[in-house]
């Protein structure tokens, strides 16, 4: 076996490996979890497949500057068949079903020296019962 076959075959084992935030990743009921735009979770034990969609907006106050607000982070979220929007610190819980979906945080936090790309966001998320 040639190196360069030796090469692809750890490239393509390493690339196969899951993360806790892979996507369609099961979580158990009550831990946080944190997905990229795109990427899912499914809820160990229910029915429920939680999708971030994306970042709607991003007026959080930046962490090197000194604001009258604190903004909000507004997320979008498939839940299930149903669309939701969870703001970071106006809103962060809604009800789906018969659990509680909270948004944890959104990472990276602002700085105003830096422009976040659309997919270096990440949403932790957490889902409860009532």
């Amino acid at each position: 076996m040639s190196l360069k076959t030796v090469c692809f075959i750890i490239l393509a084992a390493v690339s196969c490996s899951s993360s806790p935030a892979a996507p369609s990743a099961e979580v158990p009921l009550g831990r946080e979890f944190s997905l990229k735009p795109g990427e899912s979770a499914i809820i160990e034990s229910t029915d429920l497949r939680v999708t971030f969609l994306r970042v709607v907006n991003d007026s959080r106050c930046p962490a090197d500057a000194v604001c009258i607000q604190a903004g909000d982070a507004v997320v979008a979220l498939r839940v299930g068949k149903a669309d939701v929007e969870l703001r970071s610190n106006s809103a962060p819980e809604a009800a789906v079903g018969s659990y509680l979906l909270r948004l944890e945080r959104v990472e990276p936090y602002v700085y105003s020296s830096r422009t976040i790309e659309p997919g270096d966001y990440r949403a932790v998320l957490k889902v409860t019962l009532p």
